[in-house]
């Protein structure tokens, strides 16, 4: 069995309004089936103003056509106005197919330049 680990683009700059998401629909879908492990890295940049941060949700799905409501992993970012943070987590391949999707928690800012990439370990 040969491993190979790779990278994916989940979400690239995206923005999630003020107590807005982005959506499963903005995002690229990761096929899992042959995953053995999985790491899923998120960045956002904060606006100098905002008060909080973003939270990472993974949804997962057995058909890429229709997607669990509730997220079966997710994460807060660090939060620091007025910065881009990242953070990398393991995360349980559940599911064959995994979204992600970003929840701005900040009411009156924007959070910008959101990423989320894959690096799956694939066997």
């Amino acid at each position: 069995m040969a491993l190979g680990k790779t990278v994916a683009t989940i979400l690239s700059n995206k923005t999630a309004a003020a107590s807005g998401s982005t959506t499963l629909s903005d995002c690229t879908t990761l096929d899992t089936s042959d995953v053995l492990m999985l790491g899923i890295d998120a960045s956002a940049n904060y606006h100098a103003s905002a008060t909080s941060g973003v939270t990472v949700k993974v949804f997962a799905s057995r058909d890429d056509s229709s997607y669990n409501l509730n997220p079966c992993d997710e994460w807060d970012l660090p939060f620091v106005a007025g910065t881009v943070v990242s953070k990398t987590v393991p995360v349980i391949p559940a599911g064959r197919y995994l979204k992600v999707q970003v929840t701005n928690k900040d009411t009156g800012q924007s959070a910008t330049q959101i990423y989320v990439y894959a690096h799956p370990l694939r066997g």
